[in-house]
């Protein structure tokens, strides 16, 4: 079952390794994907017994030969140089992103006199999360180095040294699924973790990893049969391209979908050249290129 889950949802994959609940310490590996209804899908979980480049190499050469040999199009992991050199090796071909939820964690650590400033908060989470443009993320994050006095710091210039893999506005020419991080992991882990403790053993940590498959793989079948026997509806009128997406989309990603249109139907198009190669448009939002 979780191949044929990995031959349709493969394209994404979330990887992480920040986990121990059992008795002998080992490191708790989920590979976790996304269904067609935004959720959790399980592709496989491993134990490994420390996190240097040879264990990555082995997990990852393990885990495709077992799914085909069919690599992802992006892996989501989070800051750790032995899983970024392993992929390197065994999949140098997928996109390596880091995971912003593991970023934003680390940085909170970093900002020290900084953490209770708001606006530099606010700053660091537009650099992080809400730049659509390459020129846009450059000139917020210049502008917050300068305002803040941060150039020369060395955490600050490592992130971004990064910024090809955690940044949104450098990663739009690859299919994501639309994560941003691997919370999808994390949600894993919990869910995981629910009845697990340094005091379990792998055998109890087998039971509850199949209980919580099964009530992915339960909830998948619910959204399944919803779907099927619903009509999406929507308050905006059902316009060709909306009655498309009513019918190619379910209903959770039609939802996501409304809600983008809702948002382009806000904006004014203007037109200002074209030539023989392009057409030349300026959108606005609320006043906003």
């Amino acid at each position: 079952m979780m191949l044929e889950d990995y031959r349709i949802y493969g394209d994404v994959l979330v990887f992480d390794t920040t986990y121990r609940t059992n008795r002998y310490n080992l490191i708790c590996a989920p590979f976790v994907g996304i269904n067609n209804h935004w959720h959790n899908c399980m592709f496989a979980c491993a134990f490994i017994g420390d996190e240097t480049t040879d264990s990555f190499v082995w997990l990852l050469q393990t885990f495709f030969k077992a799914m085909e040999d069919r690599k992802p199009t992006s892996i989501f992991t989070n800051q750790d140089q032995a899983m970024a050199n392993a992929i390197l090796e065994v999949i140098p071909n997928t996109r390596h992103r880091l995971c912003i939820w593991h970023l934003e964690k680390n940085a909170i650590t970093r900002f020290g006199a900084l953490k209770k400033d708001k606006e530099f908060k606010f700053a660091f989470n537009q650099c992080l999360k809400m730049c659509v443009t390459e020129q846009e993320f450059e000139a917020k994050w210049q502008a917050m180095l300068q305002k803040y006095e941060l150039t020369e710091h060395s955490w600050y210039k490592r992130v971004y040294e990064l910024k090809d893999k955690w940044c949104p506005a450098l990663c739009r020419d690859f299919f994501s699924a639309g994560i941003l991080s691997s919370q999808r992991s994390e949600s894993t882990n919990h869910a995981i973790g629910f009845r697990a403790s340094k005091a379990t053993t792998l055998t109890e940590f087998y039971t509850i990893f199949k209980k919580t498959t099964n009530r992915w793989r339960s909830t998948e079948k619910y959204d399944e049969f919803t779907c099927s026997k619903s009509i999406a509806f929507t308050s905006l009128p059902l316009s060709g391209m909306l009655k498309h997406a009513a019918q190619v989309f379910t209903l959770s990603l039609f939802r996501n979908f409304e809600e983008e249109f809702g948002y382009s139907m806000a904006t004014t198009v203007q037109m200002l050249g074209s030539n023989e190669e392009c057409l030349l448009y300026q959108v606005t939002l609320e006043d906003k290129p």
